[in-house]
């Protein structure tokens, strides 16, 4: 054999020397693969990772997929439709004035009794309270004083006419009786006339009280004010009582100038109490006013509501939903009201042009309904506009 062996059987030195090639290429392939792996994952990590949140350009927002997932966005296309105006306003209850009254005291006294008081149904005519009146107790004095000398010069002007029939007086004795009876009654009648002035109620004949004045009710309904207390000491311009008929009150609006003219009488309302009630009342249009107030720039716009379920108080705050009866424009270029929001101080929407760029665009608006919004101009039918999310692309674009 070419190879040495030594004795104990193990390869010489030559013979190591034959083995080593295939050893050291080991090493070599394992630092080769090595390298592959680690310049793969450089590679990789160089690549840049898709953006997830929005980016602004202008005033676009560059919108990722997950992030129109993630907020709900969604987008509408821009729609022609016939358009019913519906004018929106606040407004406050009041008393109807053909049912309302206020009852004064109209004489100065003592109030002797009240018979009714606040919330008490009334009808027409019944008593509300009494005052005794020195001035009414005077008057119905002399009303009754008059009345019997009235009688009395009657009857002497009787006997002096029976007795000139019979030549027992003279003619100028039955002229003078006629002329004392004609006096007393001018002055009866007088007196009647103040006691009516003065409200007094006392007979001509067996007055019993006098100077007690009656404060009747004006009118059927309920007494919601009351300004008396037995005891008090009374002026004559005292307001004492106010009685109305809840079932028929008033709305008072203010309408801005530019809605007040497309509204008429007789149109119909939806209102709605600002006080978290759910329901829907109806009314109409009244009265449309003439005037424009130069510092609100709004003119006075009354709904005649029937409140006989009692759903509303005078002095309660509502909405009111004007249907107007003039018919808006036959086809109207319309967005939701979702849509819309302010930028800058501007009616603005985001207009989506491809399926990820949204371009915030002001937008000049015209009349409204329950759902949607006329677009005058900024906007061509086409177009799709983002109608839900639109918070969210705001935000954006004051990062």
């Amino acid at each position: 054999m070419n190879a040495r062996i030594e004795e104990n059987g193990a390869p010489t030195a030559l013979g190591r020397r034959r083995h080593w090639p295939w050893l050291i290429g080991i090493p070599v392939a394992i630092a080769c693969v090595v390298g592959l792996v680690v310049s793969r994952g450089r590679t990789e990590a160089a690549a840049p990772a898709p953006s997830e949140v929005p980016v602004v350009d202008g005033r676009a927002v560059l919108v990722p997929r997950a992030f129109k997932e993630r907020m709900g966005l969604a987008v509408r296309p821009v729609v022609e439709v016939a358009l019913s105006p519906l004018v929106k306003v606040s407004g406050t209850v009041d008393f109807d004035p053909r049912h309302d009254a206020a009852v004064g005291t109209r004489l100065k006294g003592l109030v002797r009794s009240i018979a009714r008081f606040e919330g008490d149904e009334v009808k027409k005519g019944e008593l509300l309270a009494e005052i005794d009146s020195p001035e009414l107790g005077g008057a119905e004095a002399s009303l009754v004083m008059y009345a019997a000398q009235k009688k009395a010069a009657e009857q002497n002007y009787d006997r002096e006419k029976d007795l000139a029939e019979r030549g027992l007086t003279t003619t100028r004795e039955v002229e003078a009786a006629l002329a004392t009876l004609e006096e007393f009654r001018s002055k009866l009648i007088a007196a009647q006339h103040q006691v009516s002035a003065l409200a007094g109620t006392a007979p001509e004949s067996q007055p019993g009280p006098i100077g007690i004045h009656e404060l009747r009710a004006p009118l059927a309904g309920t007494v919601v004010e009351r300004h008396l207390s037995a005891g008090q000491s009374v002026e004559a311009e005292l307001t004492a009582f106010r009685v109305a008929d809840l079932d028929h009150l008033w709305v008072e609006l203010a309408v801005f100038e530019r809605a007040l003219d497309r509204i008429a009488l007789g149109d119909a309302v939806e209102l709605a109490s600002l006080g978290g009630s759910t329901e829907t009342l109806y009314g109409q249009v009244s009265h449309v006013g003439e005037q424009i107030d130069p510092a609100t720039r709004t003119g006075e716009v009354r709904i005649e509501v029937d409140n006989r379920a009692r759903r509303l108080r005078p002095g309660q705050a509502v909405t009111a939903k004007i249907h107007v009866s003039e018919k808006g424009p036959a086809k109207a270029l319309v967005v939701p009201g979702s849509a819309i929001t302010f930028v800058d101080g501007k009616s603005t929407v985001f207009v989506a042009e491809s399926e990820n760029r949204l371009v915030a665009t002001a937008v000049e608006l015209g009349e409204s309904d329950e759902q949607n919004t006329q677009v005058v101009s900024g906007l061509s039918p086409g177009q799709s506009v983002v109608t839900e999310g639109v918070f969210a692309l705001k935000s954006e674009l004051y990062r």
